[in-house]
């Protein structure tokens, strides 16, 4: 109701996620859309209808919940389909440099819960595909290799691009916290004292201190040289 207005006018964009946007836009009246739209292929996916004067606060917030869950899903979908078939070309660049290693293969094709010995040699080929998948250059290199289409090359470029720089961060995040995590429990918690440069903005010097000091108060870690 508050945005009606605007949204007569221009459609706003509530929500985006990957190749995904959600939006809510005037439909006619006080009829207004909610969709989800990919942008890389420039398709409406998904699309609900309101009457604003009709509806319930409750009805639009659950109906938007659902949309972005959606959104979340579709763009997961996207995001696993591409990287699943940047790693079927991998497994085929092993299995031409590797043409002996059918057993290997054959283990990759099985699935047994029995199996708790060779329970690593399973894992080696996820290990290797997730090693060299990581490898930006290579990657790169992989899908100029099997595409020839270049609308499709630079799709799967942007995407490795981004995909990649995203794993990179989650894994030395996570490498970064587990480090932290080690040494706080074999060092303990130590107290350090830090001094940093502060700039302020005020009319003279002594209105720069007194608006520090009032800044700072009320936490005793906090020590301003007068």
């Amino acid at each position: 109701m508050e945005f009606r207005d605007v949204i007569r006018k221009r459609p706003v964009v509530i929500a985006r996620h990957g190749d995904y946007v959600l939006n809510l836009s005037c439909l006619s009246g006080d009829s207004l859309g909610l969709s989800i739209e990919n942008l890389e292929k420039k398709k409406i996916v998904y699309s609900r209808t309101y009457d604003i004067n009709n509806t319930t606060q409750a009805l639009v917030s659950r109906g938007t919940r659902h949309a972005v869950q959606k959104m979340s899903e579709l763009n997961d979908e996207d995001v696993n389909r591409k990287r699943l078939q940047i790693w079927k070309w991998y497994i085929m660049e092993w299995q031409k440099n590797n043409p002996a290693s059918e057993e290997l293969i054959s283990k990759e094709l099985e699935w047994d819960d029995s199996k708790e010995t060779e329970k690593d040699d399973i894992l080696d080929m996820e290990s290797f595909l997730h090693g060299a998948y990581l490898n930006l250059g290579s990657t790169i290199n992989l899908i100029n290799t099997y595409l020839k289409n270049e609308k499709h090359k630079d799709m799967f470029r942007r995407f490795a691009i981004n995909d990649i720089m995203e794993l990179t961060g989650e894994d030395t995040k996570d490498r970064s916290i587990t480090e932290a995590e080690e040494k706080r429990a074999t060092e303990g918690e130590v107290n350090h004292t830090y001094r940093f440069t502060v700039s302020v903005e005020a009319t003279d010097k002594e209105h720069a201190r007194q608006a520090l000091l009032n800044y700072l108060a009320g936490d005793e870690r906090i020590k301003v040289q007068k």
